[in-house]
């Protein structure tokens, strides 16, 4: 599905790990770098890779939801909020791709691939993923 999405599109399934698992594998079959990220739901902080959080415009690795949207297209954020917000109400497999057009840089199209673990017996409420982008993009952020 990864490969056809074009920028502002997502999909969410509730529960379905399978739905995750198939999109990694199309993310492994393209040229993409994946770096991981995840979020604390108590806290609301986004931990991102360092390649991610550069592509994004983002001071540190760690980052709140409105600094990470910020980078997006105007017209891709809402995909981007519905489906986090949606993550966030029940335990879920998810994907999205958005143009970044962070200040610094050329836009580039980012894919994200995610679940929610909510409602855990520790209480550790998350969200985890990848962001992948295409390698070459790399090159012009490293």
């Amino acid at each position: 599905m990864l490969r056809f999405m074009t920028p502002g599109c997502g999909a969410i399934r509730p529960g379905h790990l399978g739905a995750h698992d198939i999109w990694i594998r199309h993310l492994d079959e393209g040229t993409y770098l994946k770096e991981a990220w995840r979020c604390d739901l108590a806290t609301g902080i986004f931990q991102l890779g360092q390649r991610t959080a550069a592509l994004l415009g983002t001071s540190a690795p760690s980052c709140g939801v409105i600094d990470m949207v910020r980078a997006y297209d105007r017209k891709d954020r809402p995909t981007v909020l519905n489906i986090l917000e949606q993550a966030t109400a029940s335990s879920s497999s998810f994907c999205f791709t958005a143009m970044v057009r962070a200040p610094t840089s050329q836009a580039a199209q980012l894919f994200c691939v995610g679940r929610s673990v909510l409602d855990t017996p520790g209480g550790e409420d998350l969200l985890q993923g990848v962001f992948a982008f295409p390698r070459e993009r790399v090159m012009l952020c490293a």
